[in-house]
């Protein structure tokens, strides 16, 4: 098979650069909510679509996905129309197609598209969504053309009703390369233009989000793929091309640069992808690089003093682009059940960071690293409509939320690279109310039937007689594609329901027509012994 030739490879190589967990390891979780436990945002979870493309997914299918993860959710989930192409549109009141694609590489992100007036009938849809409308930043800026485009999308938003925040620019360093300043001095001016139009007044015009800057501008990884406006190419390797010093202005830096003076800023953003640039696409790296808490932890480094600079001004930090794999694997590495897991952790991750939130990307019909494919126009590539593995990790994050009062999150240590722990409780009484474990040691189905298993003793607190546990599973583990790719034997499920294009088109459904869910006894000590499988996740309901 061809996923086989694509991810397997021994067993032993492929933990050898890691730090095995150890079985029956102890999990103590505080009984009451930690001093330092984060308030998790009620819109925490979201979904993004690449710009010229939310008509693809303005249809029932996409729109049943979105419901079912916001019926989870106390908040509207929150959907970021943005990324590349959205800087470089321009507007045809005549045209009468939604898209006309003249310049690039059409079918992409890295191109040039004609808008018409049927593209923003997009923003009717998914109503039970707020939305981040990106306003074109080109430089020079188009003002005539950007107010066109926010002003149509904010009266098919209701009026602004469902807008989250207006986004000035995506990866905004590849476009004002002078630095932090230069961007900053051209966001305010349209700022001021797109306030005027609307007619904002007071508090409502406080709805801007800053910077969208590039995940390998983040972390300084030269092998990021950049787009460049003069010669509309993707290219490899910014050494070259740029002084790198004009190109690392995250988060941080914007704000030092003055840009909320205003005080119209409620969020800044940036982005992130796991891995990036060229590896073999095998076992070892997916268990290395990805489905590994160590790496997502550490590369979180780079991300704090932004974190923490937006903190400190009482703004939101969104990361509103992630995927665990920026591009060049196969689609059985990139959007198979080891992305799922990557997603759990990293979301679970970022709120126990103080994210504010994560909009995981649908992205575009034809990429491989999505959520679910809207439609059958990414071809051999990507086929669809499908739901992806993925989308049930979203369903997972919503619930280890809670729906009913608002939660705080502590992440609590484990043992080795390859386990993570986190705790949800009650903000207002401080009880403990979920726990989750996520399991990333790498099981392959394809390459094996031998699937281990961890135990762990979790310390829920002497008072707890009992938990339930459901299971964030697959049975081939990591090459799971999900039923709509690959068929009964791709399966993924959370807590015994699954969601699919073919059977319930994206509504979701019961395999026995109920929650799945097993009961743990207490012991007199408060420990509950949970076994989790390779490759999988669970959640305690304490």
């Amino acid at each position: 098979m061809k996923i086989a030739a694509a991810l397997t490879c021994a067993g032993a190589a492929a933990h050898a650069s890691v730090i095995a967990p150890k079985d029956g390891q102890s999990i103590s979780i505080p009984p009451t909510k930690p001093d330092d436990a984060i308030v998790v945002p009620k819109d925490f979870v979201g979904f993004g679509i690449e710009s010229a493309f939310l008509n693809n997914f303005a249809n029932d299918f996409s729109e049943n996905l979105v419901s079912a993860l916001a019926a989870r959710m106390s908040a509207p989930p929150v959907m970021r129309i943005g990324g590349t192409s959205g800087d470089y549109f321009l507007f045809d009141a005549h045209q009468k197609e939604d898209k006309v694609c003249f310049h690039g590489k059409c079918g992409s992100h890295d191109a040039s598209y004609l808008l018409g007036q049927s593209f923003f009938d997009g923003y009717k849809r998914f109503k039970d969504a707020r939305f981040i409308v990106q306003a074109p930043l080109g430089n020079p800026i188009n003002t005539t053309n950007t107010l066109a485009f926010v002003t149509r999308a904010w009266k098919n938003l209701d009026g602004g009703r469902r807008v989250q925040a207006i986004a000035l620019g995506n990866e905004v360093e590849f476009i004002y390369r002078a630095g932090a300043k230069a961007y900053v001095d051209a966001a305010l001016s349209l700022q001021a233009s797109i306030v005027k139009e609307l007619k904002l007044q007071g508090g409502a015009a406080n709805i801007f989000e800053a910077g969208n800057t590039a995940s390998g501008t983040v972390t300084g990884n030269k092998l990021y793929q950049v787009y460049v406006p003069k010669t509309r190419k993707s290219i490899k390797g910014s050494a070259v091309l740029f002084d790198l010093l004009t190109l690392t202005y995250p988060s941080k830096e914007i704000l030092d640069a003055n840009f909320n003076k205003n005080g119209r800023i409620s969020t800044t953003a940036e982005h992130w992808y796991q891995i990036s640039g060229d590896h073999p696409w095998t076992d070892h790296t997916m268990q290395s690089l990805m489905i590994n808490h160590t790496a997502i932890s550490e590369r979180f480094g780079p991300y704090l003093p932004s974190i923490k600079a937006t903190r400190d001004r009482k703004l939101d930090y969104a990361i509103t682009e992630d995927s665990a794999v920026l591009g060049g694997a196969q689609i059985h590495f990139s959007g198979g059940f080891g992305y799922t897991l990557w997603a759990v952790d990293f979301n679970l991750a970022a709120m126990a960071r103080s994210v504010a939130r994560v909009t995981n990307l649908a992205g575009r019909p034809n990429a491989k690293r999505v959520f679910w494919t809207p439609d059958n126009t990414g071809g051999e590539p990507s086929p669809g409509p499908h739901v992806r593995a993925p989308f049930p990790a979203a369903i997972f994050v919503a619930d280890f939320i809670g729906k009913r009062s608002p939660s705080a999150v502590k992440e609590i240590k484990t043992q080795g690279d390859l386990t993570s722990a986190y705790a949800m409780y009650d903000e207002k009484s401080g009880t403990l109310r979920r726990v989750a474990l996520v399991n990333m040691r790498l099981y392959n189905g394809t390459a094996s039937t031998n699937r281990q298993r961890l135990s762990f003793q979790v310390n829920v607190g002497s008072g707890v007689k009992q938990v339930k546990v459901r299971r964030l599973r697959a049975d081939k583990g990591v090459a799971a594609m999900g039923y709509d790719f690959g068929g009964p034997s791709n399966n993924v499920s959370w807590a015994g329901e699954q969601w699919s294009h073919g059977v319930d088109f994206g509504k979701g459904h019961f395999r026995t027509g109920k929650v799945e869910e097993h009961v743990v006894k207490v012991d007199n000590n408060g420990v509950a012994l949970v076994v989790v499988p390779d490759s999988e996740a669970v959640m305690l309901l304490v």
